[in-house]
This record gives C-alpha cells, sequence and structure tokens, in this order.
C-alpha cells in the first residue's frame, strides 16, 4: 500500500499572496513638534519606539476613513481625498462625524489624546495624563505622563 501524498506546501508555509488595496488606513499622527520618550517597559526593556502621538479622532466612510485634530478641526490625513479639511470638535457636544465631501454619513471610530511606544513584548497605549489605555498588555506601565527630552520642541 502507498503512503498518502504529501501536502505541496510546507508546513507553517502560507499560501496567502499579498494584494494591493485601493485605500490606505488612516492613522493619526501628530507633527506639530515635541514627541514623548517612551519610557521603560516593565520587563527592563528601554528600547521602546515612539510610533504615534496623537491628538484627534477619526471616522470611517464608505470613502476613506478621516482623521482630524481634536481641537483645530484640522485635517491629518490630507491625501485622503473624501474628507473636509476642517471639522473640529463641539465644546459642547464632543467629536462628532461631519457629512464627507461624497455626503456620506461617518461613524466615529477613534478618539483618543496620548501616544504609543513599540516594544519587544508589545506596544503600549497612553493618554498624555499617563493613564495606560491597553491594560491587557502587560509589558507596560500603567501610569507614564508624555515626556519629552530637552531637545525636543
Amino acid at each position: 500500500m502507498e503512503a498518502p501524498a504529501k501536502p505541496s506546501v510546507a508546513p507553517n508555509h502560507s499560501t496567502l499572496t499579498k494584494r494591493l488595496a485601493g485605500q490606505s488606513v488612516a492613522f493619526a499622527c501628530y507633527g506639530g513638534g515635541g514627541d514623548c520618550d517612551c519610557p521603560i517597559d516593565v520587563t527592563g526593556d528601554n528600547g521602546g519606539v515612539l510610533i504615534n502621538v496623537y491628538p484627534g479622532y477619526q471616522c470611517a466612510y464608505a470613502g476613506g476613513a478621516c482623521t482630524w485634530d481634536d481641537k483645530t478641526g484640522a485635517l491629518q490625513n490630507t491625501m485622503q481625498t473624501n474628507c473636509p479639511t476642517v471639522a473640529p470638535c463641539s465644546a459642547s457636544s464632543g467629536c462628532e462625524c461631519p457629512a464627507d465631501l461624497n455626503g456620506d454619513t461617518g461613524v466615529l471610530i477613534n478618539q483618543f489624546t496620548g501616544y504609543q511606544c513599540a516594544y519587544v513584548h508589545g506596544a503600549c497605549t497612553w493618554d498624555y495624563s499617563g493613564n495606560l489605555q491597553n491594560t491587557d498588555q502587560t509589558n507596560c506601565p500603567t501610569d507614564v505622563p508624555c515626556a519629552q527630552s530637552a531637545g525636543d520642541g
């Protein structure tokens, strides 16, 4: 009796192929000067890399997500063509999604002011007051306010 044929794909080898999508994913990124320093995580890793500093909010639309500064309303992802260039949050009702330039209704998917650092054991996300947002990530200190190096401006 013959042994069954072995699969043609090696174990742990993916048969998935990369496809190019027609739409990019929006993420907040602050370019206003002065970044937050990444603290040493609880495992002693001092090689944290700042991956995001955000003052803003995001709305999802059929034509793509839009990210605005929550204070000034300035559009952060300016290459996204369906987004109004200014959409500030209301002092009384908070951040709400405006109709986009295609007339589509948006859904608020993120509102956050804080920073993220990547570490070997996982990324940590804090608000500017230093409160850990992703509390299930066990390598993250729980209270680390945004601190800037003397050279940041």
